[in-house]
């Protein structure tokens, strides 16, 4: 091969980065389209702010009191990255559709479930599923820009991966209001989501063609074995201080902004009297800021 490696094709380099980064575009867009839509769902669909907080918690009911993200990096060390980001792809398009199914076609206060409105457990369920999809292909899609761009312009990469996803985020938080008073419903920006999240399966599934060719190319179809996960993997991390150190510094990230994100529109409406139509793009401006400083600091990185 004269020393060449599939790495070195820019364009196929680049191409997968668009294609991982627009599947979690797809699947961010997803995690916060009813965060803007709290005053409508409470007059549509007549949850009250307890049921939606209880919705919004769904995101943790799997990924940690069942460990399913600790068991979707398992998965990824020991399947690899196709079967890993297509399975968790596929989960993210199944528990959407739960979650549209319940909110369109189930009724509030039609019945209880374990003394919980059916409607709002079910649409939780479907987000808990999606959540444990889109959580396991972030990972995922980590490894993929690892795998390209290892020894290039890896910190960039990984820099414009998640500048480019978060913009799903923005998206959410300032479209989602406009899209449902456009169509009279807040079903209507949730179908938009399963549109969304079904072309980005698509666009990861020809992803799968590209990484094949990597393997072949490559020669390392064992890769993954290489890296299986372990036991004692766990008592190596266990006893690593800068590990637990990231992990509380994700802690307090994650129990800061995202739960903030989930009230900020409703904050601005309720607190503020900021017009509904409006509101969400002020949140949306946290997300935005992203596009632009992430990739900057990544490039300060790799040089």
């Amino acid at each position: 091969m004269n020393n060449f490696s599939i790495k070195d094709s820019k364009s196929k380099r680049w191409l997968t980065l668009i294609i991982v980064s627009f599947t979690m575009l797809m699947g961010y867009f997803v995690a916060d389209v009813m965060s803007p839509l709290k005053s409508m769902i409470e007059t549509q669909l007549s949850w009250n702010s307890e049921e939606y907080g209880l919705f919004s918690s769904a995101y943790g009911w799997l990924n940690f009191f069942f460990g399913m993200l600790i068991l979707g990096g398992i998965a990824l060390d020991k399947f690899g990255i196709r079967l890993t980001g297509t399975a968790s792809a596929i989960l993210m398009v199944i528990g959407a559709i739960i979650k549209y199914t319940a909110i369109s076609h189930l009724h509030h206060g039609d019945s209880l479930l374990f003394g919980i409105d059916s409607q709002v457990l079910i649409a939780g369920i479907g987000y808990a599923i999606f959540c444990v999809g889109v959580e396991t292909f972030g990972i995922t899609a980590s490894k993929v820009v690892v795998k390209w761009f290892q020894g290039k312009e890896l910190a960039l990469a990984l820099a414009l991966q998640i500048a480019v996803a978060r913009i799903g985020t923005m998206l959410a938080l300032s479209a989602s209001v406009p899209v449902a008073k456009a169509f009279g419903t807040v079903t209507a920006p949730l179908s938009v989501a399963v549109i969304t999240l079904l072309a980005g399966l698509v666009m990861f599934l020809y992803y799968c063609v590209l990484d094949k060719q990597f393997d072949k190319a490559e020669a390392l179809a064992n890769n993954d074995e290489e890296e299986s996960f372990k036991l004692s993997d766990l008592v190596t991390l266990a006893n690593n201080k800068m590990f637990w150190l990231i992990c509380f510094l994700c802690l307090t990230f994650y129990s800061a902004v995202f739960p903030f994100l989930k009230y900020a529109t409703d904050l601005m409406v309720q607190k503020f009297g900021v017009n509904e139509d409006f509101a969400g793009m002020i949140p949306s401006l946290l997300p935005f800021s992203t596009l632009f400083f992430t990739p900057i600091f990544g490039t300060f990185i790799d040089r």
